[in-house]
């Protein structure tokens, strides 16, 4: 199943006001990655109790934080650069579920088997990104790498593009689509997201199959 993956964009929103607009999207995607670098581990650990007050956090990534995700129960840690090995998590922490970002083919074709998912990117331009995007030319020849796993690009994706790299990989990742918006503009541009790609995928589909 294609997946959609909302991720918060380390605003200065308040927890209560954060916490209102993920627990309103987890009915309309797939996971939602906390990633609040400019908060302290206390204000992470009362973001996610909040949102657990009214909804489950099976859905929940947490960026880098193995430690909070332990101790908040989240099954599931998005790893940086400045991480420890996976080969050391894993063994510390048997039951997370860890992803991390990538950047070529290599990476994926060799690391990506060992993680829960990959995110690639960034494939169109967005204002946070200076350097060239990937393009949906690169995204197609890095998706060939795959061995196995789940990829997930991210990176200026929106109504408008997402048919163009639904059928190439296994989801996207969305930041400033799903919370710069209204809450309710944020489910809407979800459930038209999920849509498209869904149709997409079936459209690719019918054509392999002529």
């Amino acid at each position: 199943m294609f997946q959609i993956h909302a991720v918060t964009a380390n605003q200065a929103q308040s927890i209560e006001q954060l916490s209102e607009h993920i627990v309103a999207l987890l009915s309309y995607v797939d996971y939602v990655q906390i990633r609040e670098k400019s908060r302290s581990p206390k204000a992470i650990a009362a973001l996610i109790d909040r949102i657990a007050q009214h909804a489950p956090t099976h859905q929940l990534i947490l960026n880098d934080r193995t430690d909070i995700a332990l101790a908040m129960g989240i099954e599931r840690v998005h790893l940086t650069e400045s991480s420890l090995p996976l080969a050391v998590l894993k063994n510390a922490f048997p039951s997370v579920q860890f992803g991390r970002s990538f950047h070529n083919g290599a990476q994926i074709r060799a690391q990506l088997p060992e993680y829960a998912y990959g995110y690639i990117g960034h494939i169109f331009q967005t204002r946070l990104k200076t350097d060239p995007p990937l393009g949906l030319a690169g995204l197609t020849a890095i998706a060939k790498e795959k061995r196995a796993g789940t990829l997930i690009a991210i990176g200026g994706i929106d109504e408008a593009n997402i048919a163009s790299i639904a059928p190439i990989v296994d989801g996207v990742a969305v930041m400033s689509g799903l919370f710069e918006r209204s809450i309710a503009q944020s489910i809407a541009h979800a459930k038209s997201l999920k849509l498209l790609a869904e149709q997409a995928i079936i459209d690719a589909r019918r054509t392999c199959g002529n």
